[in-house]
Parts: C-alpha cells; sequence; structure tokens
C-alpha cells in the first residue's frame, strides 16, 4: 500500500470530532429505520429490535470500542439511550450474537442505501484491493505429515470507491489467493451507469472493459506489456487512445492514487487486523468498518458543506 496524496482537511476533522456521535447515530437511524421490522412471534420475552442492535453494532466499531469497552462504556451512556429512545442498550453478548446474524448481503444492502443520496451519478469510480491480517493464523505443525505448513495470515478486501468523495460504494470480501480480475464485475454489477472507472494492471482485460463499456463507463487502466487488441472492440479503441493521448490517459488514471487515502484511513482508525476465528465473523467485521468509514465521510461532507470548506486537501 503507497502513501495518500491526499487527507481529510483538518477545519473538518475538528469539528466532526466534537460532533461525530450525534450525527452518526441520526445518519444510522435515518437508514436503519427504513427496514422491514421485524415480526414477533409466540410467547416470551420481546427480542430488541434488529434496527437498533445494528446501529450500535456500528457505533462500536465507529467509536473504536472492544465488546469489553461497550460493556463498561457505551452500554451505560444516557445520550444514547436518548437518541435510540430506549431505557436499556443490550448486553455486549447481545451484540456479538446479532452481529452473527447480519450477512453480507444485508450488509451490502445498507451500505448502498446509506451512501444512495451522498454519491453523483454517473458515478466516478475507483478500484482496488489490499489486504488484512488475521490474528492467530501462522506456521503450525502437523502431526500427520511431520511438517510444519504455512498457513495464507490475511483476507483480501476489494472495494470500489467514489472518486469525488472517496465514499465506498461496494466491497468484496475474499481469501488471498483469489485474483482481483474477476471483482471488478462483481463490483460494478449494481451500479447501472458509470462514468470512469480506473483500475491498476491487474484488472486490465477485455471482458472487463466491454463490461465497462456496455454501462456506459470508461475503461482507463495501462494495458499490459503482451497486450495485442485487433478488430473493431471497445478494448482496441481504448488501446488507440491510450496509443494516441497517452500522456492525457496516464494523467486520468494517476487519480487511482487516492484510493491508497481510503486504504490508508481504514487500516489507521480501525486497524489492519481481525481477531475472530470464524472466517465468516471476520468478514462481516471488515463490512461494518466499511460503513463505518462511510458514516465518518458523511458527516465530514455534511460539516465542509456548512463551512463551506473543501473536504479533501493535498497531504
Amino acid at each position: 500500500m503507497g502513501k495518500p496524496n491526499i487527507r481529510l482537511n483538518p477545519l473538518v476533522d475538528s469539528v466532526r470530532n466534537r460532533v461525530l456521535l450525534n450525527k452518526a447515530v441520526e445518519i444510522l437511524l435515518s437508514c436503519a429505520l427504513l427496514l422491514p421490522e421485524a415480526l414477533h412471534k409466540g410467547k416470551g420475552r420481546r427480542p430488541y429490535d434488529y434496527r437498533l442492535v445494528l446501529v450500535l453494532c456500528i457505533l462500536r466499531i465507529l467509536l473504536r470500542k472492544t465488546y469489553a469497552d461497550y460493556e463498561t462504556e457505551m452500554r451505560s451512556d444516557k445520550r444514547l439511550m436518548e437518541m435510540l429512545h430506549i431505557d436499556k442498550l443490550p448486553s455486549k453478548s447481545t451484540i456479538n450474537d446479532y452481529a452473527s446474524q447480519f450477512s453480507l448481503t444485508f450488509l451490502s444492502e445498507f451500505n448502498k442505501k446509506l451512501i444512495e443520496s451522498w454519491v453523483k451519478k454517473p458515478v466516478d469510480l475507483l478500484l482496488d484491493a489490499s489486504g488484512i491480517r488475521l490474528v492467530g493464523r501462522s506456521i503450525w505443525f502437523c502431526l500427520r505429515t511431520r511438517q510444519k505448513i504455512r498457513k495464507k495470515d490475511c483476507d483480501k478486501i476489494h472495494i470500489a470507491v467514489s472518486l469525488c468523495s472517496l465514499l465506498i460504494v461496494n466491497f468484496r470480501i475474499s481469501n488471498s489467493k483469489r485474483n482481483d480480475s474477476p471483482f471488478l464485475r462483481k463490483l460494478l454489477q449494481p451500479v447501472h451507469w458509470l462514468g470512469l472507472v480506473i483500475v491498476d494492471k491487474g484488472y486490465s482485460n477485455k471482458t472487463n472493459a466491454e463490461f465497462v463499456w456496455i454501462k456506459k463507463g470508461a475503461f482507463f487502466s495501462p494495458f499490459k506489456s503482451n497486450a495485442r487488441p485487433s478488430g473493431f472492440t471497445p478494448w482496441k479503441k481504448l488501446f488507440d487512445l491510450w496509443q494516441v493521448l497517452g500522456s492525457i490517459c496516464t494523467g486520468i488514471y494517476n487519480q487511482r492514487s487516492k484510493v491508497e487515502a481510503v486504504f490508508s484511513a481504514l487500516k489507521n482508525r480501525y486497524g489492519d487486523q481481525l481477531y475472530s476465528t470464524r472466517w465468516y465473523m471476520r468478514r462481516r467485521e471488515m463490512a461494518m468498518r466499511f460503513i463505518a468509514y462511510n458514516v465518518r465521510i458523511i458527516v465530514g461532507i455534511q460539516i465542509a458543506r456548512e463551512k463551506n470548506v473543501p473536504l479533501w486537501v493535498r497531504a
């Protein structure tokens, strides 16, 4: 991961730290309450509203609290009780149980609703992938073969980021062996109207270029040294464009470096490792980190508009 060349405006960041909790709860509730209410069947104690528990799960990550911190600090916070209109907050075990039930598909759809009104159409996207460490997976000794086995100690996160706001529009999480190229189509599938799509050579191929072309987008990626396009395909037209206007295309492509600011913010703020022992819990935790990051950016956009200052500045 390279060094980002932009950062959040310090004027926005200083204000955001003071109002983060109130604005984050307001943003999350406005989206969560649009979800259908769960029906309570049978007798027994009425369960917590899963929509409020979802807000608490994301807030725990947003405020960088462990489950122990949640139990000692957040659960007794009267401000949260007033904002959520609830007399008693659920325990840490309840929060953990609910978090294990939120699927990646559900969290992805929630993220789309969250950012829907904050992303301009057509959307210009930056795509990239990075690794996230898994604690506790390293070299171990196999008794059967009497050899040391090295397991892959990271997962790979694939994100599509809006060029103008650096909001995470879509995401996927895979194991470290997966190739990056097929994830372009998975990330862009829900987007109906594309603008610029800027990616590195790992995504550069004819299939991806034609997929972006069908969605009325402009595919910008350097060509590999062995690329030999032919015919009258979009792939060949892009190749000719890079041959004739190489400096202009390179200037557009260089904006891809902004995606490094997103990875830097994610890893510096929430850490570069996952601690859950179960793979699905690790990926759900990472998905909630994406949502928490988007909430922080949305709060920053609101403050930047109120103060009439730019959201991003040179690093």
